[in-house]
């Protein structure tokens, strides 16, 4: 019984290694899978560092309150609003009161909190889009005419939604400005950006969305010629080596490749711009290899699909738009945010760098990563067995 199971471990193994040689002999190969990734790292660092020296404040970016963004609208924000001002020196009603007010018009539902305590926990656990502190001393100075500061607190990991909740609270701002018709008296919303590394906002934004892409998207490219680009797999098929076999083998050799492409970006990330991120290496190296395993999955199924290198070149190339169409990074995609396997590694990357969670705590999007995964190879293996020839 024991040497019946040890023979499929065996086979296995040989193949892991086999594929593994097959790649690290294709120069071209390796490039791609190592060097474009860094590239891109390189690129976002080029970026960051000339608009700094240039004068221009990236860190602000997801801030802009432009009011044009389309993933969020005013009937979809749940905001909260703690009202600290003690002080009463207008005649009329109380203005902070009548702030409050202006900006419930603005928004779904507008929580009133006690304390910033639980609006923070409530800004973390998502209850909330974000939440307006007005401070002692707001209606003394809009009295007098002078500058008074409100602050808004958003989600540092709601890239999209932030601008739309600053352009909503600017509205209601000057709409309350323009029901005492003060013209010189001036409330500036100051933008407080929670649950952000330190080492910078876009950095740390754009540079966890470039590692997870290239993690997953990497392997795929790569992994997706490895069933119909194989020669040396007719033969290995005449022997009693079955399909799953050589799809789990195939799978495992790329994981593999993925673990230390992530040792090489995660790196790159943390060092380039000295991010301190809210995790351990570790956990981080685990978060970039389940990725890896899902593009590997992902590229050995477009591999047993396809029956031309050519037709694997295409079908890689819509996996890839649509993947990024579908990241759910630059426009809302509904129930679609919580299946796509880079969906899911990308809220894994955020729940835990940047949010402190720990795997135990996101384990249900683990789950969804791996049940991806298994499904794909069980579908490349379906489809592996019914093709008569390799391609």
């Amino acid at each position: 019984m024991a040497e019946v199971l040890t023979k499929p471990s065996r086979r296995i193994r040989n193949m892991v290694a086999k594929e593994l040689r097959l790649i690290v002999k294709d120069k071209v190969a390796i490039l791609l899978i190592f060097m474009l990734p860094a590239a891109l790292i390189g690129m976002l660092w080029y970026v960051t560092e000339s608009s700094s020296m240039g004068g221009m404040d990236l860190g602000n970016l997801g801030g802009s309150s432009g009011g044009d963004n389309e993933t969020a609208t005013e009937s979809d924000i749940i905001l909260g609003i703690i009202d600290l001002d003690t002080t009463r020196t207008y005649d009329g009603e109380d203005l902070s009161e009548n702030l409050t007010g202006y900006i419930e018009a603005f928004v779904k539902e507008l929580i009133i909190y006690n304390n910033t305590v639980d609006a923070y926990r409530d800004l973390y656990e998502k209850a909330i889009d974000g939440y307006v502190v007005i401070p002692d001393g707001f209606e003394a100075n809009l009295t007098v005419n002078q500058p008074t500061y409100i602050e808004l607190h958003v989600d540092s990991t709601d890239f999209l939604g932030s601008a739309t909740i600053q352009s909503v609270v600017q509205g209601a701002t000057i709409m309350f400005r323009v029901s005492k018709l003060w013209i010189r008296s001036e409330i500036f919303p100051g933008v407080v950006i929670e649950f952000t590394p330190q080492g910078g906002y876009l950095e740390a934004v754009f540079g966890g969305f470039i590692v997870i892409f290239s993690s997953y998207l990497g392997i795929a490219m790569t992994s997706a010629q490895s069933i119909v680009g194989d020669t040396p797999l007719r033969r290995m098929l005449l022997t009693p080596t079955s399909r799953l076999e050589v799809v789990v083998s195939k799978v495992l050799a790329y994981v593999i490749i993925g673990f230390l492409q992530s040792l090489l970006l995660v790196t790159l990330w943390v060092l380039a711009f000295n991010l301190n991120l809210n995790t351990n290496f570790i956990e981080l190296v685990i978060i970039m290899s389940l990725s890896a395993l899902t593009g590997s999955a992902t590229g050995i199924l477009i591999s047993a699909v396809a029956g031309t290198r050519l037709q694997a070149n295409q079908m890689f190339l819509f996996v890839l738009f649509a993947t990024l169409i579908l990241s759910g990074f630059f426009i809302d995609v509904g129930v679609l945010d919580n299946i796509l396997p880079m969906n899911q590694g990308l809220k894994l990357l955020i729940d835990t760098a940047f949010k402190g969670l720990s795997l135990l705590q996101v384990l249900d999007k683990i789950f969804i990563l791996l049940a991806f995964s298994v499904g794909a190879m069980l579908l490349a293996t379906f489809i592996f067995a019914r093709k008569p020839t390799l391609g």
